[in-house]
């Protein structure tokens, strides 16, 4: 039972809700709406069980002493802090804005930061023109970056501020830059958002038919 109920579930809402997309009655979109008042019920109930998650698996890591251990603790300071702070007086409390703005931003911006130097590393290994696919992809690439950044505006400004077909561009950008992103960018987004669509598609037709199973954990 602990495995036919929750595959009886979603089964059933899985139809339902399928069904009140293409039901314009006003049942069906009662239901819908219904349903996703109780999807923001269950939404903090999912962040409690996570945070328990979060808590035992750095537990786990304090007990086996696994590689920078240590660095749990931190986690456990900064959740006590937060949340000693944040219930009783909330987040307009001045102590709360402080440790938010000056501790959480300056990390997330660190992080970003960090994410630009991977995003440049894997940018230039995969320019390297060794064949025409990847030469294609370079000058692409710097043209589209030469239209965006600052330097290529000056560049465009005094040289072309034209189309082909003599529509002026009022950002003063490059037309081969504009051309790029509405034609072969865009394109190749509508592929991949395509086929992105038919897997999620597919994946939801297995899940509701109790053919994929994973996401109750462990096998059948």
């Amino acid at each position: 039972m602990k495995r036919q109920i929750p595959l009886i579930l979603c089964f059933v809402f899985g139809v339902v809700m399928l069904l009140t997309q293409f039901s314009p009655h006003s049942f069906s979109q009662g239901l819908y709406e219904e349903v996703l008042n109780w999807a923001l019920i269950i939404t903090p109930f999912a962040l409690i069980f996570s945070t328990i998650t979060l808590l035992q698996t750095h537990v786990t890591r304090i007990r086996r002493k696994t590689e920078h251990w240590q660095y749990s603790f931190i986690i456990f300071v900064g959740i006590a802090i937060m949340v000693i702070i944040g219930i009783p007086y909330g987040p307009e409390h001045p102590w709360f804005k402080w440790l938010f703005n000056n501790v959480q931003l300056p990390m997330d911006a660190t992080m970003f930061s960090l994410l630009a130097f991977f995003i440049a590393s894997a940018a230039y290994r995969a320019f390297r023109a060794r064949n025409v696919e990847a030469s294609l992809l370079l000058i692409s690439a710097v043209i589209v970056m030469l239209g965006n950044v600052p330097v290529g505006d000056l560049i465009w400004n005094s040289s072309v501020s034209l189309t082909p077909w003599g529509e002026k561009l009022a950002d003063g950008s490059s037309w081969m830059k504009q051309w790029i992103l509405d034609n072969p960018n865009l394109s190749s987004r509508r592929g991949i958002i395509l086929g992105v669509s038919l897997g999620v598609i597919s994946q939801s037709i297995r899940i509701i038919l109790g053919i994929e199973r994973s996401y109750l954990g462990g096998g059948d």
